[in-house]
């Protein structure tokens, strides 16, 4: 009785593996079945550069921090390597959102959503698993800033823990941004912050005088008389505007370290020092009015 029974479990357990197996290959029927359509020349030419891209043979990853495998983002098309009852972490950039997830094969990979990190700096992950060895599928990850391609595959042992990005538009990105800087620093009057692109320089000096202005400019609204800093050495000249008739005019003006600040655009003014044989004068002229 024990020996009929054995029997009919060994042969039921037969009928079901091989019922699995019947089933696991009318599903992959069912995915890969059918005939190639035929490719054309170019469209040929086509997918072979994108072979090449989607297995970029240069395109190893370098070993972070804790065992992070970084990829360089948009050079080729990553694969994952995972195991089953193993999870793959694969970590986007810090505060980038991720919008979708899309598997090619959903029945027999899980993705899941992770965060780290404190509220407002927190980093998003996606843990993956694949429910078998053997498996090859790809994952598509959109996000605010970008969009993520990767390949899947299943091993019995080996698997990546942990995969990171470098992402180089970044880096060359922040390049930019320092060589913009440096050039608008370039472009500023030092003590001021003001963009030598937004100012008129269009003024004539003369007279000879330790203090003779380094330079005159205005900004549209106001007039600036940029002194030497041997002007420290003595007292600062008196400031007469003038307007077409010659006369004196009344204008609000102050001394400002280096630097007159008159509240008006003049078309001539005057610097004057001492009194009688003594006196110095230096004349300011708008030349383009």
């Amino acid at each position: 009785m024990k020996i009929k029974m054995s029997i009919f479990l060994t042969a039921l357990l037969a009928t079901q593996v091989s019922a699995g197996n019947q089933e696991e290959v009318v599903q992959r029927d069912l995915v890969m079945g059918g005939k190639d359509v035929a490719l054309n020349s170019k469209e040929s030419k086509t997918a072979k550069m994108a072979y090449r891209w989607i297995y970029n043979s240069e395109d190893l990853p370098v070993m972070g921090d804790y065992g992070k495998l970084i990829f360089l983002f948009g050079r080729s098309m990553p694969t994952i390597i995972c195991a089953p009852l193993h999870a793959c972490d694969v970590e986007l950039q810090s505060g980038e959102k991720i919008y979708n997830v899309h598997l090619g094969d959903r029945i027999r990979w899980k993705v899941s959503p992770a965060v780290s990190g404190p509220k407002g700096y927190q980093t998003a992950h996606a843990i993956i698993k694949p429910t078998n060895i053997g498996l090859e599928t790809t994952l598509v990850i959109t996000t605010d800033r970008r969009t993520y391609h990767m390949n899947l595959k299943s091993r019995k042992e080996e698997f990546m823990p942990y995969v990171g990005f470098d992402y180089p538009e970044e880096t060359q990105a922040q390049w930019e941004a320092l060589i913009t800087a440096q050039k608008t620093e370039h472009q500023m009057i030092q003590g001021t912050r003001e963009s030598l692109t937004d100012l008129d320089f269009e003024y004539s000096i003369t007279g000879d005088a330790r203090w003779k202005p380094v330079r005159v400019y205005n900004n549209g609204v106001k007039t600036i008389i940029q002194m030497p800093k041997e002007m420290a050495q003595t007292e600062a000249p008196a400031l007469l505007v003038l307007g077409a008739d010659g006369d004196e005019e009344i204008v609000n003006y102050r001394l400002k370290g280096d630097r007159y600040i008159i509240d008006y655009i003049f078309d001539r003014a005057e610097l004057i020092a001492g009194v009688g044989s003594s006196q110095i004068k230096i004349v300011i002229d708008r030349t383009e009015q």
